[in-house]
């Protein structure tokens, strides 16, 4: 309940468009009901007159049901009109909120957790939360606020008849949806996990189809999917066969105030203290007033999945960074050489260091290979080097200024890793380079790709710079997404490159040809690269051979 607070807290800068929103809805609804209660009077009235051969005015309720109807039509036009602008402003806030306070704990903050896990806690979960307002919020309100208007209505006739209303309003059209809903919280919890742990699945086994099928290891996770398919129906047939009670005593709700008021009117209408039509128009009024209960089995049905997503989203949120930000940055340095001293790296929870010990000094301009086996510390090498994490022991500096007097936003653009498979956005192939430079011409798009070999390929698609290159670069191979990361950073202009192994996947003649024209138009940058291929360590400056995060040799690369 603590998270839902904290939910409801972000949507106080919409507090006006919130507002608006209710009262357009509940005017919607009191006019709909006003139209069939004033008809019901309107009919009876004549009905009575003509039988007691009486005149009656039939202009003002005749003009009273042409304005109801023409408000209620026009009501829920603007009801639409404003609730869902109130709904995209609050999803716009939530959204931005939520990604404000997720992008400093990429990536280390996040490691423990799978890819999958991640993004269904910022689509589901967060989409389930964007519709709080619009399908629970919103419907408890106006239904509560029509129920005392109808309440307030009948206490001038009848007491009694008032009482009896507010009772079946408070017990049928509330409190048991309400009920059914505490009912049913666990099963509720039970399939917004299974549903996040699917899609979560779903995503990561789409993602690693290629070495599933290969392993042969396809079979057992596609079990596994299966298994959690099966607990997923099994919480959701709990789900409905418990919103479904609440759903039959919410739909009962007009029927069981009409009879109450017909029961209650009957004996006033014999001792001539209430009118017929007065009778009619009350009971009419009972039952349109299902129209406001109606949404609330499915309000409240919706809130356990609700609160299990707002804990899921503030769990991932409320995460501290593994890196802070300096809280007073200093100057940027004028010079770019890198000096490691002392550095050591223990990831949490792990037995022994990925880097200790490391000493070790790069020039500007200076070409430099980093070898060893898997796990040896290349990759930990790049991350301290853009802060995704900060040493556990020992300093960095650049420029002679440490690392952490810098500024992330700063550091990250004077140094550019290009891992082993670099992100591309579902974007084209122009937006996923020109998120080095935004203002780069075509003319530099296609220097950069033919720098790496490219252009033809790119040429030679339809749509050229403007082709999509899917999810994760879905529509390239993996030889053509490492080299469009490669143009990406060539674009940039960071003085640091560290590329970990840039050729991966590529043929020795093609990772000849791309390394070759790399160098050449990254002349006069650092460039640092983690590779296991002698080609490219022969075209270094100096070889840095790293063994259990320890550098174990160090020679130039011509020796």
């Amino acid at each position: 309940m603590k998270n839902l607070l904290r939910l409801l807290a972000l949507y106080r800068p919409y507090a006006l468009w919130i507002a608006a929103s209710l009262l357009v809805s509940l005017a919607s609804l009191l006019a709909n009901i006003g139209l069939l209660a004033v008809s019901g009077w309107f009919i009876t009235a004549m009905a009575a007159a003509g039988l007691a051969g009486a005149t009656i005015d039939y202009f003002t309720p005749a003009a009273l049901i042409r304005a109801l109807a023409i408000l209620r039509s026009g009501g829920r036009y603007v009801d639409r009109l404003i609730s869902h602008e109130a709904t995209f402003r609050l999803t716009g806030g939530l959204r931005g909120h939520l990604f404000a306070r997720l992008e400093p704990l990429a990536p280390g903050a996040l490691a423990d957790l799978r890819s999958g896990d991640v993004t269904e806690r910022l689509r589901g979960d967060i989409e389930r939360l964007e519709h709080f307002f619009l399908r629970m919020v919103s419907p408890l309100i106006v239904a509560c606020l029509v129920g005392a208007c109808l309440v307030a209505a009948l206490a001038p006739w009848s007491r009694e008849m008032a009482l009896a209303a507010a009772a079946i309003f408070l017990l049928a059209g509330v409190a048991a949806p309400a009920l059914a809903a505490f009912c049913g919280r666990a099963p509720s919890r039970a399939l917004a996990q299974h549903s996040a742990q699917l899609r979560a699945r779903l995503s990561d086994d789409l993602k690693g189809l290629a070495p599933l099928l290969a392993t042969g290891a396809d079979a057992r996770h596609f079990a596994a999917l299966e298994r959690t398919m099966a607990e997923l129906l099994a919480a959701e047939s709990k789900v409905a066969r418990i919103g479904a009670l609440g759903q039959a005593c919410v739909g009962a709700t007009g029927e069981l105030a009409a009879l109450a008021i017909l029961a209650l009117g009957a004996p006033m209408l014999r001792d001539g203290a209430l009118k017929s039509p007065d009778i009619a128009m009350a009971v009419l009024a009972a039952l349109a007033a299902l129209e406001a209960f109606a949404p609330l089995a499915g309000a409240f049905g919706g809130l356990s999945g609700a609160l299990t997503s707002a804990d899921r989203v503030f769990a991932l949120i409320d995460r501290k960074p593994v890196v802070a930000e300096p809280e007073r940055p200093a100057a940027p340095p004028q010079r770019f050489d890198l000096r490691f001293r002392a550095v050591s790296l223990t990831y949490p929870g792990a037995s022994r260091p990925a880097l200790a010990g490391i000493d070790l000094d790069i020039g500007e301009g200076a070409r430099v290979a980093f070898v060893g086996a898997s796990g040896a510390g290349k990759s930990s090498l790049a991350d301290l080097l853009v802060r995704f994490r900060d040493p556990s022991q020992g300093e960095i500096r650049l420029g002679g200024v440490a690392l952490q007097n810098l500024s992330g936003r700063f550091l990250r653009s004077r140094i550019v890793v290009v891992r082993q498979d670099p992100h591309l956005f579902a974007a084209t192939v122009a937006e996923n380079l020109r998120l080095a430079r935004r203002r780069a011409s075509d003319d530099e798009l296609w220097a950069a790709l033919a720098c790496v070999g490219l252009a033809e390929t790119i040429g030679a698609l339809p749509l050229g710079l403007e082709a999509p290159v899917g999810v994760a670069g879905e529509k390239l191979s993996g030889g053509q997404a490492k080299r469009l990361g490669l143009a990406r950073a060539l674009l940039s202009d960071a003085p640091i490159l560290f590329l970990d192994e840039p050729t991966e996947g590529l043929d020795p003649e093609t990772a000849r040809q791309v390394l070759t024209a790399f160098l050449k138009r990254a002349e006069g940058r650092t460039l640092l690269i983690a590779t296991h291929r002698p080609a490219e360590m022969a075209l270094m400056d100096q070889v840095i051979t790293l063994d259990d995060g320890v550098i174990c040799r160090a020679r130039r690369a011509s020796d």
